[in-house]
């Protein structure tokens, strides 16, 4: 028996020899080349079938083989179309053009570049017929790595993103119009049914600090030079819950800027189709308004009636401006082709008691019920009891006016109005 064993093992030998020879010879000779020229050709085919406006432009410098089931890359340029990062989106959302930009006539492309990532097929989710790719990626001065499920197998969702360098999102920055600087950290995890984004479940926290806006050097309509705004920190937590990411939280306090928002994303398949419903409410501070000449010029003295020059400039700044001092912007539309129109109410959110015939364009109003049989003096008006309410107080009351007597509570019995004369030729006495 043994001699057989031994016999069997002897003969089996040969073909495993082989298979690991063929698997270990096929690692080292794949044509890597070729699969990064597919993966390009890939993506353009993507783009063509895309349709109108400029495509994207992928670029890789190198690809190679990471460990057994995956790809490592250098050098990957994503090269976006002006029009992907949305040009009338930046001029709507700051209302902002660059001095590079005017002097040249045309918005320049935007280039998402990485330096450095990773990509493979997790082995043991296999076994059981998951699949899972895990990924790192050296991007924007940070990190970002993480699991995602592939097809439709589902599964958990999780993505880190480390000490990633604001200043370095190109797209960011011409979204915004202004260039911005700061240092982000965030945690997405998502549990995908069915591998559906659209019935994903929960959490997004991102923390942003040192946030500012500005450098002192990018001009406002190729004229002046917004010095340095610092936002401080930034902080936003969103839950999602069957598809759809509601913010629950969006916050900073800085010293020379102030932001608050809320609003939700409806997630889409790919991610990029998710439509975004968002307000953002910004303002700067008084401290910012006096710091110099130029900051009371560009956005008016603080105590004066006088709108600043982004105001008179730019009549989608002057129509987002609210009566608490905010300027307030819709972000609405694909994630990857947002829009940004002035809001100067309160959103849906925070709105509460406001009335739902209030126009966009209109401040946030309160509307008090009148008691039933009572009149409002003239000089109650809504104007005034919008003010009380706006300091935190309710409206003074209408003054009570007394209701008009009526026969039913009259205590003094009604005196019969005496009849007039009957007129001649209809049976009074002649007249003498």
């Amino acid at each position: 028996m043994k001699e057989r064993l031994l016999k069997i093992a002897k003969w089996a030998v040969y073909p495993l020899f082989y298979l690991f020879c063929l698997g270990l010879f096929g690692y080292l000779t794949f044509p890597y080349d070729r699969l990064k020229d597919r993966l390009i050709a890939e993506f353009d085919r993507a783009q063509q079938k895309r349709g109108s406006g400029p495509a994207q432009r992928l670029e890789i410098d190198e690809l190679d083989a990471y460990w057994f089931t995956g790809v490592e890359m250098r050098g990957v340029r994503l090269i976006l179309p002006p029009n992907e990062v949305g040009s009338s989106s930046r001029t709507s959302a700051a209302a902002f053009t660059s001095g590079d930009a005017a002097k040249d006539g045309a918005p320049k492309p935007s280039v998402v570049e990485i330096d450095e990532a990773h990509a493979r097929m997790k082995i043991l989710p296999l076994l059981i017929g998951r699949m899972r790719v895990s990924f790192w990626a050296s991007v924007f001065g940070g990190e970002v790595e993480g699991v995602v499920p592939m097809g439709k197998s589902g599964g958990d969702m999780h993505v880190e993103v480390s000490d990633v360098e604001l200043a370095k999102v190109g797209p960011l920055g011409d979204i915004l119009g202004l260039p911005i600087a700061g240092t982000l950290s965030a945690t997405l995890e998502l549990d995908a049914p069915e591998g559906k984004f659209n019935k994903a479940n929960g959490t997004l926290e991102v923390s942003a600090k040192e946030v500012s806006v500005g450098d002192g050097k990018t001009k406002i309509q190729g004229l002046i030079a917004l010095p340095e705004a610092k936002l401080g920190e930034l902080v936003l937590s969103a839950e999602a819950k069957e598809g759809v990411l509601k913010i629950t939280k969006m916050t900073a306090n800085g010293s020379d800027l102030e932001l608050d928002g809320d609003g939700k994303v409806n997630m889409r398949e790919p991610w990029n189709n998710s439509t975004a419903d968002l307000y953002v409410r910004f303002k700067f501070t008084d401290a910012y308004r006096s710091k110099n000449d130029l900051t009371k010029s560009l956005l008016g003295a603080p105590g004066s009636n006088m709108p600043g020059l982004i105001e008179m400039q730019q009549p989608k700044m002057k129509r987002s401006k609210r009566a608490d001092g905010f300027y307030g912007w819709h972000i609405h539309g694909a994630l990857k082709r947002p829009r940004f129109d002035p809001h100067a109410a309160d959103s849906p959110a925070a709105r509460g008691r406001s009335k739902p015939g209030d126009s966009p364009g209109s401040s946030p109003t309160t509307t008090a019920r009148k008691p039933s049989g009572l009149t409002q003096s003239p000089g109650a008006s809504e104007p005034a009891a919008r003010d009380s309410d706006d300091q935190g107080s309710p409206p003074p009351p209408p003054p009570i006016q007394p209701p008009p007597s009526t026969e039913d509570e009259s205590p003094e019995p009604r005196s019969r109005p005496t009849p007039s004369p009957p007129a001649e030729g209809e049976g009074a006495p002649p007249v003498e």
